[in-house]
C-alpha cells in the first residue's frame, strides 16, 4: 500500500469515525432553498407564518404511526401555519427524510382542505439523485391527499436513477399529510 492511500484511508476513517472532521469534506451538500425561502415559496400570500410546536397526543401518534406503518422520532411536531387575517392558508412541514445513506430535506407544503400544494428540495446530501428537484417529479404530489398511496409505480413516476430520493419524498409527503390532519382537522 502506498503511503498515500494509506493517509487517505486513515483520514477518510477518522471522519467517518466523528474524530473531529467535518462531515462536508467526505460528503457534498447543496442548498437549494434555505428556510426563509422555503416558507415564501410555499406561502407567497400570507401576511404572516407561524411556527407551531405542537405535541400529538398519544391516540393521534398511534393512529399517524399505524397509517404510516413506521414509529416516529418524536411526538413532538414543528408545523408552520400560512396566516392571512384570521385565516389560515395552509401548512408546511419540514422534514428530513433519509435517502441512500444522507438525510434530504424537504418542505411540504399543505393547503387548508388538507391536499399538497408543493413540495420543494431544501437540502441535498447525497452523492447522487438529486434529480428529485425537477418540476416535472415534484408537480406529481399536487393535489394529492392522505388517502392516496403516495407511493413508486402507483400514483408517482419515480425519478431514473433517483428510486431512494424518491421513496424519502413520498414517505414524508405522506407523513406531512397524516400529521397535519391529526394536528388540525378537526
Amino acid at each position: 500500500m502506498k503511503r498515500r492511500e494509506f493517509i487517505s484511508r486513515v483520514v477518510i476513517a477518522g471522519g467517518a469515525l466523528g474524530l473531529g472532521f467535518p462531515a462536508s469534506v467526505f460528503g457534498q451538500e447543496r442548498v437549494y432553498l434555505t428556510e426563509d425561502r422555503a416558507l415564501k415559496v410555499i406561502f407567497p400570500n400570507a401576511k404572516t407564518i407561524v411556527k407551531d410546536e405542537k405535541e400529538l397526543s398519544s391516540a393521534q401518534l398511534v393512529q399517524v404511526e399505524r397509517s404510516l406503518g413506521v414509529r416516529l422520532r418524536s411526538s413532538k411536531q414543528i408545523v408552520y401555519r400560512g396566516v392571512s387575517g384570521d385565516a389560515t392558508e395552509g401548512y408546511a412541514m419540514i422534514l428530513n427524510e433519509i435517502g441512500k445513506e444522507q438525510f434530504i430535506t424537504f418542505i411540504v407544503g399543505i393547503s387548508g382542505d388538507f391536499r399538497i400544494q408543493r413540495v420543494a428540495l431544501m437540502v441535498f446530501r447525497e452523492s447522487r439523485g438529486w434529480e428529485v428537484e425537477d418540476p416535472r417529479f415534484t408537480n406529481q404530489f399536487r393535489g394529492k391527499s392522505s388517502r392516496d398511496r403516495l407511493l413508486i409505480g402507483s400514483d408517482i413516476i419515480g425519478v431514473t436513477g433517483a428510486t431512494l430520493s424518491s421513496r424519502a419524498f413520498c414517505r414524508g409527503a405522506k407523513k406531512a399529510l397524516l400529521i397535519c390532519e391529526a394536528l388540525y382537522k378537526s
